[in-house]
C-alpha cells in the first residue's frame, strides 16, 4: 500500500501529459514534441509551471486561462483525475509489474477514448500503448501463450465482421475499433473479448438511448456514436473481472 501514493502521483502526471497527446494528436499544425511546452489553445501563449500543475491549476485559474482569460475545457481536469484514479485502483488490485502494466494500458484507453469522443478517430499510438500495456500484463500474469492465439483468432473475427458490416452501410464500424479491440485481446483472450464487446455495445445503447430521450429525439438507428470511449471502458472492467469471468466456464 504504500506506492498507491506514488501511483496516484504519476497518474497525475501522465494524465497531465494525455490532455497534451489529446489535443495534439488530431491536430495538423502541432506534433506530440513540437511545441515543447504547453500551450493555451486559444491564444497560444506558452504555459508557466504554475499553469500546468495536474487538476490543482484549473482551480486556481478558475477554470480560465491566465493570460486571454479563456475558458478551459474540464475535460483537462477531469482526464487528470481519472488516470490517477485507475492509477491507484491498478496499484491497490494487483502486484507491481502488473500495476504498471495495466497502467500503460489506461494511459492508452483514456488518449484513446478522448480523442475517439471528440474527432470519431482512434489514434495508433494510442492502440500500441494499450498493446504494449496488455502483452506485458498476460506476460506477468502467466497467460501466454494463450492469449496471443486468443488475440489472434480474435482479430482475425473483427476484421471478418468489419469488412461485412461495411459491406452493408460504409463506416458502420470504424477500422480503430477493430484494432483496439484486437490489442486488448491480448490481455482478455477469447472470452473476455466477447464480454468487452457485450458489455460496450450495451452500455452504448444505454447511453444513447438515455440521451436521445433527454434531449427528445427519436432513436435513429442510422446515427453514429464513437465506440471507442464504451470499449475501453469495457475493456478495463473485463480485465479486472477476468479471473471471475473465466471461473464461471470452469465446470
Amino acid at each position: 500500500m504504500l506506492i498507491v501514493p506514488f501511483f496516484f502521483v504519476f497518474g497525475l502526471v501522465f494524465g497531465s501529459f494525455s490532455n497534451a497527446l489529446i489535443y495534439r494528436i488530431p491536430s495538423k499544425e502541432y506534433t506530440i514534441f513540437k511545441p515543447r511546452r504547453s500551450i493555451c489553445p486559444i491564444c497560444k501563449h506558452e504555459l508557466a509551471w504554475k499553469d500546468n500543475i495536474p487538476i490543482l491549476s484549473y482551480f486556481i485559474l478558475k477554470g480560465r486561462c491566465r493570460y486571454c482569460g479563456s475558458k478551459i475545457s474540464p475535460r483537462y481536469p477531469l482526464v487528470e483525475l481519472i488516470t490517477a484514479s485507475l492509477y491507484v485502483l491498478n496499484a491497490v488490485l494487483f502486484p507491481l509489474s502488473e500495476a504498471i502494466s495495466l497502467s500503460l494500458m489506461v494511459t492508452g484507453l483514456v488518449i484513446s477514448a478522448f480523442i475517439d469522443l471528440e474527432h470519431y478517430m482512434i489514434p495508433d499510438s494510442g492502440v500500441i500503448l494499450v498493446g504494449l500495456g496488455c502483452f506485458f500484463w498476460a506476460f506477468f500474469r502467466g497467460r501466454f501463450p494463450e492469449n496471443l492465439i486468443g488475440a489472434l483468432i480474435v482479430t482475425g473475427a473483427m476484421v471478418a465482421f468489419f469488412l461485412i458490416a461495411n459491406q452493408f452501410r460504409k463506416d458502420s464500424f470504424g477500422f480503430g475499433d477493430v484494432e483496439l479491440l484486437a490489442v486488448l485481446s491480448l490481455a482478455t483472450g477469447i472470452i473476455g473479448s466477447l464480454y468487452t464487446i457485450m458489455i460496450a455495445s450495451l452500455v452504448a445503447l444505454a447511453v444513447y438511448a438515455i440521451t436521445s430521450a433527454f434531449k427528445r429525439r427519436k432513436l435513429d438507428r442510422l446515427a453514429q456514436l464513437p465506440f471507442g470511449p464504451f470499449i475501453a471502458m469495457a475493456g478495463y472492467l473485463t480485465v479486472l473481472l477476468l479471473d471471475i469471468i473465466e471461473g464461471l466456464y470452469v465446470f
